[in-house]
């Protein structure tokens, strides 16, 4: 790699925020810029669109601060099979209550686009795959897994319920069966 420096005009307003950032981290702004433009660089080299990589970071991370963690999915499968009753509905409870927050942090950060939807239900639904139909002017999400017990689909169900309401979104339809979750959603989405 070439140790030549070039000098690239860069708005203040970014300056002035790096500048920021690189201070709460102890870093000097040069090693800071080179450092974010080497990542940036890097996992582009994989994954051409880095503000999808970015906004899957950050969500993760969001994930992560609500106490999400991942599990094999056929040990999660077993384990939903397995509780009582009483135990499943708490858990569902729970889960709605988290994805609830979620939605809400999601919709704040990153807006109520459906291509955020697709992203939030993606990353808490990992087992499933999750597709969006543009239907013109609504969606249709459609998250299916053939290999999911009645259970996890079950909340799978209740975790689209609670982005979506959560994120401000309004479902026209609503169909659920097992392995399979699809809901049309309506209103002001920009695709």
């Amino acid at each position: 790699m070439s140790s030549s420096k070039r000098f690239i005009p860069i708005s203040e307003d970014i300056v002035l925020e790096a500048v920021k950032i690189a201070e709460r981290d102890g870093v000097p702004l040069r090693d800071f810029i080179e450092r974010v433009l080497s990542e940036v660089i890097r996992v582009m080299k994989f994954r051409s669109n880095v503000l999808d990589v970015l906004a899957n970071a950050d969500a993760v991370e969001d994930i992560r601060r609500v106490s999400g963690v991942l599990l094999p999915s056929n040990f999660v499968y077993k384990l939903l099979e397995s509780i009582s009753e009483e135990d499943f509905k708490a858990l569902v409870e729970d889960v709605r209550r988290i994805a609830s927050w979620y939605g809400v942090l999601a919709k704040v950060k990153r807006g109520p686009s459906i291509y955020e939807f697709k992203r939030v239900l993606s990353l808490w639904l990992p087992d499933m795959n999750v597709d969006v139909i543009d239907l013109g002017g609504r969606f249709k999400v459609v998250a299916s897994s053939p290999n999911q017990p009645l259970r996890a689909t079950l909340i799978a169900k209740y975790v689209v319920e609670e982005l979506a309401k959560s994120m401000e979104l309004k479902l026209s339809s609503f169909e659920f069966s097992k392995g399979l979750v699809s809901v049309v959603v309506e209103g002001g989405l920009s695709g």
